[in-house]
Parts: C-alpha cells; sequence; structure tokens
C-alpha cells in the first residue's frame, strides 16, 4: 500500500472505531448505521487487498525456490542413473559429467544452474536408448523438462507478478474511493448534530481527519 492509502485506511478506521463508540448518539437514524456499516465492509476489503498485494510481491521469489528445489531433486536421481550407466561402461567422460547431486544444482545461482539443467537434460535425452535398461523413462524427462520450463518462464515473467501486485494496488484505490464517497454521504446526515450534539459532531470531525506522515 501507498503511504497515502495506509492514511486514508487508518481514518476509515478511526472513524469506524468513532463511530461504534457513540452508537447511541445516532443508532436512531437507520440511514447513519447503513452507510456505517457499509464503511466498516470497505475497511474489511481494504484489509484483505492489502494482503493480497504483500502475496502478489512475494511469490514470485518463494515460488522460483520451490521449482528449483523440485528440479534439483528430480536430476539428483536422474544423474544417478546417468552415473550407473558411465560406471558400467567405463565411459570416464559422461562419468565425470554425471557425478551431481542436489547440491551441485541447488547451491547455483539462477542462470548456472539453468544452463546446467539444460545441458544435462539434453545429454540424458541423446542417451535415452542406452538408459532405458538403467531406469530411465521418457516419461521422467518429460517430467524434468515441464518443471524447467515452468523454472524458465518465473524467471523470464517478473512482470505477470508485479502486474497482480499492481491489480491488488488498484483494488485498494477503488476501496479507498469508495470509501471517501461513503463518509462524504455520512458527513452530510450527521450535519444535523453540529448544533444538536457539538461535541459528538466535533468528535467526528476529528477522527474524519487524515493524518499525514
Amino acid at each position: 500500500m501507498e503511504q497515502t492509502q495506509i492514511n486514508s485506511s487508518e481514518m476509515f478506521q478511526d472513524t469506524d472505531t468513532y463511530m461504534d463508540e457513540n452508537t447511541a448518539v445516532w443508532s436512531a437514524i437507520p440511514i447513519v448505521g447503513i452507510y456505517k456499516n457499509r464503511l466498516a465492509e470497505i475497511i474489511s476489503k481494504i484489509k484483505t487487498a492489502a494482503q493480497e498485494q504483500e502475496a502478489a510481491q512475494v511469490f514470485l521469489g518463494k515460488s522460483l525456490r520451490q521449482v528449483k528445489k523440485d528440479i534439483s531433486l528430480k536430476m539428483d536421481v536422474l544423474d544417478d542413473i546417468l552415473e550407473a550407466f558411465a560406471e558400467d561402461t567405463d565411459n570416464s567422460t559422461l562419468l565425470a559429467q554425471s557425478s551431481n547431486n542436489f547440491t551441485s544444482y541447488y547451491s547455483l545461482p539462477n542462470e548456472d544452474f539453468e544452463t546446467k539443467t539444460k545441458n544435462m537434460i539434453d545429454l540424458m535425452d541423446r542417451e535415452i536408448d542406452n538408459l532405458t535398461d538403467y531406469g530411465l523413462t521418457p516419461a521422467q524427462l518429460d517430467d524434468v523438462r515441464m518443471s524447467f520450463n515452468d523454472f524458465s518462464d518465473h524467471r523470464g515473467k517478473p512482470r505477470a507478478y508485479r502486474i497482480a501486485s499492481r491489480v491488488a494496488t488498484q483494488n485498494i484505490a477503488d476501496l479507498i474511493d469508495e470509501g471517501d464517497k461513503t463518509l462524504d454521504r455520512l458527513d452530510k446526515i450527521l450535519k444535523r448534530f453540529r448544533r444538536s450534539n457539538p461535541a459528538f459532531y466535533n468528535g467526528y470531525q476529528a477522527a474524519r481527519m487524515v493524518v499525514k506522515d
């Protein structure tokens, strides 16, 4: 949330709290209750939208790490199959290439991880006919390919998640606007207390003030 939105949200909350504390003053006027309840609903929606916005902003990093972890686990298993074939056939070059484990993948920077993983998938694909007898199936390769594509997509789509965050931000902006309009209507109704109950009215006006940081 932007600071101006936080300030407005806090004002909404202060106003709602003040109205709750002075229910006895306005409870005989049904329309006041309608607008007051509408304000409370808007406050609840703003809190939900703010949580969604925060989730959208941090989702990319968490998702990318999880996909990377999944791929590293899968590649650890596939490399063991490749290593078994290399040892059985005395292929020292292939053995050197296949001596990897989970950490060998997961600890790499994302760019190096992507390069290494793709190279190993392509290598296993070339050797698939030889590796079938050792337990590697085309379905296993397809599975890790899909995970790899997911990883690449996430690295190439930062804007998709920023859009999600922006949508949440826009949603908050709409809610703030709705809250302002609701309070504008409430302001007009509560003017009747300006003379009949100045203490209540002045307190309401104080609650309605937006404090700027």
